[in-house]
């Protein structure tokens, strides 16, 4: 074998591309731009610079959503972490793990605790920054020794994979060059997903089998942590093959398909639609796959399922009725089961007959004109979605509102109601539009996101332009933060934001003009009529150019999950008084 090196800025940017990863997202700054270099000098990979690095987490996470491999991040010591750092933690809380790279001083500084730019103080530790990320990463490697470099940059990728929670490399400006051993490239690494103990996992597998085969009324419960751990074409799969009624939840939204027979709508506790939550927690088995267990995800934790007829299949747990096994992944598990069931439909009577009726959304608002409603939009909104579109609701009233919507089969939709950080979408919207290119996916891409939330991050809307692509956005205006003037204050002046933007002349200042040569299109909406004109119109959905419509609506109109989660939450809060008051007294 011979003795070839490779400067280590190409070694890690071609272990990146052996993940399938095209296109890497960050901002330059000067103790990145020798690394940044090397970028170039992998066929395959390209840059994509990001206007801040906040939007760049967020476009990461996107990415990482859509793509199911986890996106690469590249910031500048210092002032380019610690912006990201709030996109990191959102995707460490949804599990949409990204590679954080982050350009550091050369080690000798590092060494000499030199007061450069960036540090805060004389005789800083350089590595502080580095102690700050610790709750939001799964793993990290700071490059100070040549001897390591290669074995840490290799576990900390394979450690993102497999966890699919970010991880952070930190790269001194001195290192990019240092030779590593390049014949460690001929080896792919092992992101393989397994468990520890295969005859605990077999007794797992028989018995989930058993319990399948021995239920008279099974129904599949698919959360939104199934799809990031690489469960989503088994998921699918599991219900096609078994007919069991089948739900989603408000992050896994989409995960079913919602035109199956078998599909029977989106459980979140009593912030379900009629008939849904009933027929979850009536079920005598429910196959919990990748829960998520956040307020907004089980109707401000109204979820209702007894232990006694759960089977949950986690990341990090698997929970069969009261017998727990900690630290066993469900992939793996997932894999043996619908592998048995489609060899051995009859074993297990697959697929099961419909005894219920499916349960069908009510439609909220039929509206034939007038002002526009939150109780007309959203299921409005869901049938102008297309087969295989990917969808953004932003935090606030959007996210809310969507799970009202039926989508079409192989819909994608990336929200983040467990962070909920508003503007999120914005950047997160770019993530999706490079993932989708990447897998030359045939959908649209379609961004739904509130003024408020849009003035935090707007920006990125430039590189959509700037690279070329073809968004269909729809900016929710109600005047001010309605979703915090549902929580408190709705006549405050804390939940106002400036209503001085003109929207539509937004595209046209970010770059989509004559003489630029970009074709685009803007619209406002203050009527159903306005708006099913736009909906209607074939140019506006054929997603040849961007567009944008202006969706107007009452700043006191809120979708009803909102209002029914937040009568829970009051619910509880005064129940927890009147128990206090009690011991107190």
């Amino acid at each position: 074998m011979s003795n070839q090196t490779v400067p280590l800025g190409q070694y890690i940017f071609r272990r990146i591309k052996e993940l399938g990863i095209e296109h890497i997202l960050g901002v330059p700054g000067d103790f990145n731009l020798t690394l940044l270099d090397e970028i170039y000098n992998v066929p395959g990979l390209k840059w994509i610079g990001c206007c801040n690095e906040l939007n760049g987490a967020y476009a990461a996470d996107g990415y990482t959503r859509i793509k199911g491999s986890p996106a690469v991040l590249i910031t500048t010591y210092a002032v380019g972490e610690l912006s990201a750092m709030n996109g990191v933690a959102g995707a460490y809380a949804e599990h949409a793990g990204m590679i954080h790279i982050v350009g550091m001083p050369a080690r000798s500084m590092q060494r000499n605790r030199v007061m450069l730019h960036h540090t805060i103080e004389p005789n800083m530790d350089h590595a502080i920054y580095i102690k700050m990320a610790d709750p939001i990463r799964k793993d990290h490697a700071y490059l100070m020794e040549d001897c390591t470099m290669a074995d840490e940059i290799d576990r900390v990728i394979v450690a993102c994979v497999r966890s699919r929670l970010p991880v952070y490399i930190y790269v001194p400006t001195d290192v990019v060059s240092v030779q590593l051993d390049a014949n460690r490239l001929e080896t792919p690494l092992d992101t393989t997903v397994r468990n520890a103990d295969s005859k605990t996992e077999d007794e797992i597998v028989s018995k989930v089998l058993s319990l399948i085969a021995e239920a008279s009324n099974p129904t599949i419960l698919a959360d939104v942590l199934a799809i990031r751990h690489g469960g989503l074409e088994l998921t699918k799969k599991l219900a096609e093959i078994t007919h069991l009624p089948s739900f989603s939840t408000p992050l896994s939204k989409g995960v079913i398909d919602e035109t199956a027979p078998y599909y029977y709508g989106l459980y979140n506790g009593k912030a379900s639609f009629p008939g849904v939550a009933e027929a979850v927690e009536k079920s005598d088995l429910v196959i919990n796959l990748g829960p998520l267990l956040s307020d907004s995800n089980t109707g401000g934790f109204t979820r209702d399922i007894k232990d006694e007829n759960l089977v949950r299949l986690g990341h990090d747990l698997v929970q069969l009725k009261g017998q727990r096994f900690d630290g066993y992944h469900f992939l793996p598990i997932l894999k043996r089961v619908v592998e048995e069931l489609e060899a051995h439909p009859q074993k297990y009577k697959l697929p099961r007959p419909q005894h219920a009726g499916r349960v069908e959304a009510p439609v909220l608002n039929d509206s034939k004109s007038g002002e526009l409603k939150q109780s007309y939009v959203w299921q409005r909104l869901g049938r102008f979605l297309k087969e295989n579109d990917i969808v953004l609701a932003e935090s606030g009233t959007a996210q809310f509102g969507m799970p009202d919507a039926t989508f079409p089969r192989n819909t994608r939709y990336i929200t983040q109601i467990f962070w909920s950080s508003i503007g999120y979408t914005v950047g997160s919207c770019l993530g999706a539009l490079i993932a989708a290119k990447e897998m030359k996916h045939p959908g649209r891409v379609v961004l739904i996101v509130g003024e408020g939330s849009l003035q935090m991050t707007v920006q990125e809307i430039g590189t959509y332009l700037r690279y070329g692509f073809n968004p269909i956005i729809f900016v929710i205006n109600n005047n001010g933060y309605a979703i915090e003037r549902a929580i408190h204050g709705p006549e405050q002046g804390y939940n106002d934001v400036s209503m001085l933007w003109d929207h539509q002349k937004m595209l046209e200042f970010f770059g989509a003009r004559e003489d630029t040569g970009i074709k685009a299109e803007s619209r406002a909406t203050k009527t159903v009529e306005e708006l099913e004109a736009a909906l209607n119109d074939e140019a506006f959905g054929s997603g040849d150019r961007i567009q944008l419509c202006e969706i107007f609506m009452d700043k006191f109109d809120y979708p009803w999950r909102l209002s029914k989660q937040l009568e829970i939450a009051r619910a509880r809060m005064k129940e927890a008084a009147s128990k206090n008051n009690i011991t107190a007294g």
